[in-house]
């Protein structure tokens, strides 16, 4: 039997390999970064599989000399985001903690399950804007540099973006006695 391919299935060879690269390397950070958005873990597993699939049909249109990869990446999925709220015309929901990862000792899941839901909850105090960049910078883990291109302001207007919006939490938290 013999393996001869054409150029075409090469090609598709070759995108594939390098989009399963791409899934791997990208996955973890997107999905962190819808969630963070979505507050969902079922929705945000369903729209990260729509932005690689958008990623995969469009791979061909991808142009490195306009901007890296990641922030492709990024502006598919703050895309499928904007266009899921607008479909569901819905404000965020808290994540169900009942899923998220689990701890070795009860107590230390008990506190995990608190500080989070306290955390979740206090960012509904953000506008859209300072939420898209708390997002990106902790659930996308990208650099104030990947997030100014990607949004088209300045890094240090990401900064303070940053700044402001975690003194806001932090306001919060005391407000609610959770910190002093």
């Amino acid at each position: 039997m013999s393996l001869d391919r054409t150029p075409v299935q090469e090609a598709q060879l070759d995108v594939s390999d390098d989009f399963s690269e791409i899934y791997n390397k990208y996955f973890p950070r997107l999905y962190k970064y819808i969630l963070y958005r979505v507050g969902d873990l079922n929705t945000a597993e369903d729209l990260v599989s729509d932005v690689f699939e958008k990623a995969l049909a469009k791979y061909n249109t991808y142009c490195p000399d306009k901007g890296k990869l990641s922030t492709w990446l990024f502006t598919i999925a703050n895309n499928t985001i904007t266009n899921y709220f607008k479909k569901k015309n819905q404000d965020t929901e808290l994540i169900d903690l009942n899923h998220v990862e689990a701890r070795d000792r009860l107590e230390d899941l008990i506190i995990d399950r608190e500080l989070k839901a306290v955390l979740l909850k206090s960012m509904a105090y953000l506008n859209d804007r300072q939420k898209n960049v708390i997002a990106l910078k902790f659930g996308a883990c990208l650099t104030n540099r990947q997030i100014a291109q990607m949004m088209n302001i300045t890094e240090s207007n990401v900064g303070t973006i940053i700044f402001r919006s975690l003194k806001k939490l932090k306001d919060v938290l005391k407000e609610q006695n959770i910190i002093y």
